[in-house]
């Protein structure tokens, strides 16, 4: 159930984001001599929790979401000069604008701890095109996290031949860093980045040489993992697992669908392989490729220790 009310809290988000699109004629210190916020605070909001939860976005990109655009082509197209009254209305309902110290991001079904009565956001402030200050996490990064060799094997026909640079393996390397950096969970070590073509055969030989090297805890592929018949990743990965963990794969797919549609296309596997080394297919669109981290990388230190054990 709790699953379910997060997703219909982010979907409530969406249709708010969405509708603020739409009404590009409502300038934003309207919204905040109103209500006390505007789009900004939504894009620091957002912004806030990819930091929370270990997700690479910056706060550009997170105006871009909010906004439909980049934020400065919006303004120089929609945003006008304010006028003497609505800057004075902005000035004397400055105490009940949103506050401006960092705190806790807010857990579900209500406010975070030690939150104080006038007004709950920690991102905003008197001027709203300031970039927010960091936001804390959850919870006060453990100490000591788990350490995790990492390979990161990019399947692409074209990256391998150098048409295009593989972003998709970058992706992973920066989602990783990021959740461990915010978290204090995980340290992870790349050891292996490879870029291959979309063929069964080199892809499972790689697999198989770097699981058997015992050189690497998790090994995470990108790309291949559609409908095109050069996507082989899934058949490739079959080859060196033992045991599955489908569940993962299901989680990936399920939590991503609410965002994108078309992740339940995805055919990719997890699994163990005989030298306890852990495979995550991923797809091969970076964006993707961080919404596909944000749901399996707060398990992943504690599948990796019962692999361990």
């Amino acid at each position: 159930m709790a699953a379910l009310t997060l997703q219909m809290e982010a979907y409530a988000f969406r249709e708010l984001v969405e509708h603020l699109k739409w009404r590009t004629d409502v300038q934003n210190i309207e919204l905040m001599n109103l209500a006390g916020f505007c789009r900004n605070c939504l894009a620091k909001w957002y912004h806030a929790g990819a930091q929370v939860y270990g997700v690479p976005v910056d706060y550009a990109a997170a105006c871009e979401l909010v906004y439909g655009e980049p934020y400065p082509s919006w303004k120089a197209k929609h945003q006008t000069k304010a006028s003497e009254e609505q800057l004075a209305v902005y000035e004397s309902s400055k105490a009940k604008h949103a506050r401006t110290e960092p705190q806790a991001a807010l857990l579900p079904w209500g406010q975070a701890p030690g939150s104080k009565a006038g007004g709950h956001s920690n991102v905003c402030g008197q001027n709203c095109d300031v970039e927010p200050a960091p936001a804390q996490a959850l919870q006060a990064p453990a100490p000591g996290g788990r350490s995790a060799r990492i390979g990161v094997l990019t399947a692409s026909d074209r990256a391998s031949r150098g048409e295009y640079e593989d972003l998709s393996g970058p992706a992973v390397v920066a989602s990783l860093q990021a959740f461990g950096e915010s978290s204090g969970q995980l340290v992870p070590d790349i050891v292996r980045q490879q870029v291959v073509a979309d063929d069964e055969a080199a892809i499972g030989k790689l697999l198989e040489k770097w699981s058997v090297a015992q050189d690497c805890d998790v090994i995470f592929t990108t790309g291949g993992t559609g409908f095109g018949p050069r996507d082989v990743t899934p058949e490739a990965t079959k080859r060196v697992l033992v045991r599955h963990a489908d569940s993962l794969a299901r989680a990936m797919a399920w939590s991503t669908s609410f965002v994108e549609p078309h992740s339940v296309l995805s055919r990719g596997l997890v699994g163990v392989t005989s030298s306890g080394v852990l495979v995550v297919n991923l797809p091969g669109n970076p964006a993707a490729v961080k919404q596909c981290l944000a749901v399996l990388l707060p398990v992943l230190p504690h599948a990796l220790q019962m692999l361990a054990s």
